[in-house]
C-alpha cells in the first residue's frame, strides 16, 4: 500500500552554507546496529536504513549537496528500490525528498542519539526470541527503521512489510517496549490466518488488535496495567469499562463490514464509538474479548488463539453472547 501524500520540502537554512552539507550531522552512535539483523531463523528482517543514511551524511561533511544526494541514492535507494517506491515514490521523488536530510532541524541530527539508546536491534531480538520460546511461532516479514518523509510513525505497507520512521516516532523507550511485541504479534498472526474467512472484516480486526494487545501486557511481565498496554489513560479504561455495553452496540452492526471506514471506526485513535468514547475502541473490545476468553479457558490460553480463526475465538470467549 503507498501512501500517496506528498510534504512540501524544507528550506535548507542560511546557517549551512549554499550546496554543502551542514556542519551538524549525527554523531558516531555508541551502540551501532548492523544494517540488516536476522531473526526467528531467518523468517524475520529488520532492515536499519537510518544507519546507512547516518554513515552517508557523517562521511560527506562540507561535500556539495548534489554529491550526498547521488551517494544517498547509490547507497539506500537503489538496494532498497521496493520500499522506498512504496512508501516515498520513485529516483526523483526519493531525490526531492532527500534534500531535507541537510537541513540541520531536520530529526536525523537530534534524534539519532536517542534511537541509539533504545537499542533497536536488542529490543527486537529480545522479543522475538520470546515469542518464539513462549508459543513456539515465529513472526514473519520485513522491518524497515528509517527517518523518512514522516507520513506515518509505525506502519504496514502492504506486503512489503513494517515501517518505524523516526521523523515522526519519537524514540521513546517504553512506548516502544509496547508496540514491538503488539506489531510482531501480528507478523506471527499474518503467517498463520490464511483461509480464516473473516480475514478484513471489522470483527478481525477486533479481536486481532485485542490479542496483540494483550499479547503485549503479558510481555511486559505485569509491569503495565492493560490500559498501558492498550495505550490508554487510566481514566480512560475506566470509562470504557462503565460504558462496555455501550460500545459493543456500537459495533454490533458492522461486525462483518470490510469497509475501510468501518475499520478505521474501531481502530483509529482520532475515532470514537460513543460520544465520551476513547478512541481505538475496537482494542478495548478485543482486549476485554481477550479477557473473556480467558475466564473460560485459563490464565495461559492466550496461546491458543495464534492458531484459531476468529469465529471459534469468538465462540469460546462467549463475549458477544
Amino acid at each position: 500500500m503507498r501512501i500517496h501524500n506528498r510534504l512540501w520540502l524544507l528550506a535548507l537554512s542560511t546557517a549551512c552554507a549554499p550546496g554543502s552539507v551542514p556542519a551538524q550531522t549525527p554523531s558516531p552512535a555508541p551502540h551501532p546496529a548492523p544494517v540488516e539483523l536476522r531473526l526467528a531463523d531467518g523468517d524475520l528482517r529488520v532492515v536499519n536504513l537510518y544507519r546507512i543514511q547516518t554513515e552517508v551524511l557523517r562521511a560527506g561533511r562540507g561535500e556539495p549537496a548534489d554529491t550526498l544526494v547521488n551517494r544517498l541514492v547509490h547507497r539506500l535507494y537503489a538496494p532498497y528500490t521496493e520500499f522506498w517506491n512504496g512508501y516515498l515514490g520513485e529516483e526523483a521523488d526519493f531525490r526531492e525528498w532527500a534534500v531535507k536530510l541537510l537541513d540541520p532541524a531536520h530529526p536525523i541530527h537530534t534524534r539519532l542519539a536517542p534511537l541509539d539508546a533504545v537499542r533497536l536491534d536488542r529490543r527486537f531480538t529480545e522479543g522475538v526470541d520470546w515469542i518464539v520460546r513462549t508459543t513456539g511461532h515465529r513472526p514473519a516479514g520485513t522491518w524497515y527503521i528509517v527517518f523518512g518523509p514522516g507520513w506515518t510513525d509505525m506502519g504496514g505497507l502492504g506486503g512489503i512489510g513494517m515501517v518505524a520512521d523516526f521523523t515522526r516516532l519519537t524514540p521513546d523507550s517504553a512506548a516502544l517496549a509496547n508496540l514491538l511485541p503488539h506489531e510482531l504479534t501480528h507478523q506471527v498472526q499474518s503467517a498463520l490466518e490464511r483461509g480464516d474467512p473473516d480475514v478484513g472484516t471489522v470483527l478481525h480486526r477486533i479481536v486481532g488488535e485485542g490479542f496483540a494487545s494483550y499479547v503485549a501486557w503479558v510481555y511486559a511481565g505485569g509491569k503495565r496495567t492493560p490500559a498501558e498496554a492498550l495505550m490508554y489513560r487510566e481514566q480512560e479504561w475506566t470509562w470504557a469499562l462503565a460504558h462496555e455495553r455501550e460500545l459493543l452496540a456500537a459495533v454490533r452492526p458492522i461486525l462483518a463490514s470490510r469497509e475501510r471506514k468501518d475499520s478505521d471506526r474501531v481502530a483509529s485513535r482520532s475515532d470514537h464509538l460513543i460520544e465520551g468514547a476513547p478512541g481505538a475502541g475496537g482494542y478495548f473490545l478485543g482486549f476485554r474479548l481477550v479477557q473473556a476468553y480467558l475466564e473460560k479457558r485459563g490464565k495461559d490460553a492466550w496461546r491458543e488463539i495464534y492458531d484459531l480463526p476468529v469465529a471459534e475465538v469468538v465462540r469460546r470467549s462467549g463475549y458477544l453472547d
